[in-house]
C-alpha cells in the first residue's frame, strides 16, 4: 500500500486507523526519552524566552478517552514534543526515507530552525480550495491514486503543502507535493494525468518551527506568527506571499511533526 498514510499527518484523520506498517515500527523503536528532554533538545533549537509562556507542550501520549495511551505510543491528542528528525528518516526496512535537507539551528537567533532544501524533482497537485478536504483529496484522489500506485513509487518525507498568500495574508491557492525518491531523481515516471505535475524545484533556504501535534490546530497555526516575529528579529527577509507546511509522520500514531515555514526573500544557491 506504499505506506499512503504516512502523509495524512497533513491530510486526514478519517483513514487514521487503517494500517500500521514500517512507519509505525518506527515510532516503537524511538531512541529518544523524549519526556525527559529540554524543550530546546526537542525542538533543535533555541527557544525565544518571550514565547515561552504563549503555549504549553503536554508531553504525553493520551487516548480519546482521557486515558494514558498504551505504551506512550499512539494518541497524542494534545501538543507534545515534536518527533525528531532521527527518529524519522530512518525506517527499519527501507532504509533513509528523508532527502538531503541541510538542518541549521540557527546559532545566535532564536525562535526558528534555518534548512536548506536541494534542487530536485517533486510530484505536485492543486489543491482545490473550495473542498473542506482539499489537501487530502488531492493526496489521495490525485497523487496517489493517479501517479505513486500506479508507477509504485515509495514514500519519501516530507509531504509539502504550498500556500499562495494574498495582501492580507489569506490564503488564496495550494499545492500539495512530494519528492521523488533518488531512483526517480533522474527520469521520472511520465504522470498520465494532468492533475499531477512533475517540478523541478530550485534550492530553497526556507526558516521553519516543528511542531507535535495536527494541522487543524489553533496553536499550529500560531506558529507562523511567532515564526515571522523571530526571524524578523533576527534581521532576515522572508516571502510575505508564500508559507508552506510539512508533514512527516503517521497520523494520530505515535509522536508527530509538522513544519510551519516560510521562504527566505533573497537566498540564491
Amino acid at each position: 500500500m506504499f505506506k499512503l498514510l504516512a502523509v495524512l499527518a497533513l491530510v486526514s484523520a478519517s483513514v487514521a486507523h487503517r494500517y500500521k506498517g514500517g512507519i509505525y515500527r518506527q515510532t516503537k523503536n524511538a531512541t529518544y526519552d523524549y519526556q525527559n528532554l529540554t524543550w530546546d533538545e526537542a525542538h533543535e533549537y533555541e527557544e525565544c524566552d518571550d514565547f515561552v509562556d504563549s503555549y504549553e507542550e503536554q508531553d504525553e501520549g493520551v487516548g480519546k478517552d482521557g486515558a494514558e495511551a498504551l505504551n506512550d505510543m499512539h494518541h497524542f491528542m494534545s501538543r507534545h514534543h515534536p518527533k525528531r528528525m532521527e527518529d524519522i528518516c530512518i525506517d527499519v526496512e527501507a532504509g533513509p526515507v528523508c532527502p538531503d535537507f541541510h538542518r541549521d539551528n540557527s546559532a545566535g537567533h532564536c525562535g526558528f530552525e534555518t534548512v536548506i532544501i536541494p534542487k530536485g524533482k517533486w510530484m505536485v497537485a492543486d489543491i482545490d480550495m473550495a473542498d473542506e478536504m482539499g489537501v487530502r483529496n488531492a493526496y489521495k484522489k490525485k497523487i496517489f491514486y493517479k501517479y505513486r500506485g500506479p508507477h509504485k513509487i515509495r514514500f519519501v518525507y516530507p509531504a509539502i503543502v504550498k500556500w499562495e498568500l494574498n495582501k492580507n495574508g489569506e490564503r488564496v491557492k495550494g499545492e500539495i507535493a512530494m519528492y521523488l525518491p533518488a531512483e526517480h531523481q533522474s527520469n521520472p515516471p511520465k504522470s498520465e494525468y494532468n492533475e499531477v505535475r512533475i517540478e523541478e524545484w530550485d534550492e530553497t533556504k526556507v526558516y521553519l518551527r516543528p511542531y507535535g501535534g495536527y494541522r487543524d490546530d489553533a496553536e499550529f497555526k500560531q506558529q507562523f506568527t511567532l515564526l515571522r516575529r523571530a526571524v524578523r528579529r533576527a534581521g532576515f527577509g522572508y516571502k510575505d506571499n508564500e508559507e508552506w507546511e510539512a508533514g512527516y509522520t503517521y497520523l494520530r500514531y505515535g509522536r508527530q511533526r509538522i513544519e510551519a515555514m516560510v521562504l527566505d526573500s533573497s537566498y540564491k544557491a
